[in-house]
């Protein structure tokens, strides 16, 4: 591993930090309400909010090319350059199970379980990173070969074959109520409760959960093959042709 490696995970410029505007609270977008707080208020107005903006494509393609190795030679060598006397250096650590599915265990059927970052045991075809450490000899293996040798899709097949097609965003079994996809690569987005009308650069192929997650998190350079050209907020003669209304976040409407 490199030794600047958390520097060239971390140091980018924070996602949104030229585009989030200051939250003019003097005027509330509900006036039916009585009461709101700063802090909500705050967090209704402002469209475009900044958060970490994490380049960790080096550390991904890092991991991939450790296949075949001894995982505690490989995180060895990590801890070598990111110790733990660093936040920083710290906080690049908790990525690695973002891409290593490191704690597997077996069930009394003798079945499969990993102990992901989040939530408790799944099973193989759950498992979002594309590597695991066997248990058995110890090494860094992809994850789709083993899920082939135990006849399970992985989660992207799962997702496609559930009656999804690209070009109807909104329906079948994973439909995903805050996208809507129009024609020429445009896309309506909600985030934060407002709608954003998205333009791309050619059709995206990935589930809409995953979409919506890539859009939100502006990860898209990372790992899509498209790219955004350009985003702006729908005017209210824009929400009414569409059938759309802001509201709250978590309101599907």
């Amino acid at each position: 591993m490199r030794d600047d490696m958390f520097k060239v995970i971390v140091e980018r410029p924070r996602w949104g930090v030229h585009k989030a505007p200051r939250a003019k609270l003097r005027r509330d977008k509900f006036p039916d309400r009585s009461f709101v707080g700063i802090r909500r208020q705050a967090w209704e107005t402002c469209a475009w909010t900044k958060h970490l903006n994490e380049n960790l494509a080096p550390l991904r393609r890092y991991l991939h090319k450790q296949v075949g190795r001894q995982w505690n030679d490989v995180f060895s060598d990590i801890c070598k350059n990111l110790d733990t006397g660093s936040t920083v250096k710290m906080h690049v650590r908790e990525h690695i199970e973002d891409f290593v599915m490191v704690r597997i265990s077996f069930d009394r059927q003798g079945n499969w379980l990993g102990q992901g970052k989040w939530g408790g045991p799944s099973a193989p075809h759950c498992w979002w990173p594309d590597l695991y450490v066997d248990p058995f000899d110890g090494t860094v293996k992809l994850t789709k070969p083993l899920l082939q040798s135990l006849g399970l899709k992985t989660r992207d097949e799962t997702r496609r074959s559930a009656s999804y097609t690209p070009s109807r965003y909104g329906t079948g079994t994973f439909a995903c109520p805050d996208i809507r996809l129009l024609p020429d690569n445009r896309l309506y987005v909600k985030r934060k409760g407002c709608w954003f009308i998205y333009q791309l650069d050619q059709e995206p192929t990935e589930d809409p959960w995953d979409l919506l997650e890539k859009l939100l998190s502006d990860t898209s350079q990372d790992y899509g093959a498209w790219q955004i050209m350009s985003q702006r907020q729908l005017s209210k003669k824009e929400l009414k042709q569409a059938g759309l209304k802001n509201g709250i976040e978590g309101d599907h409407v």
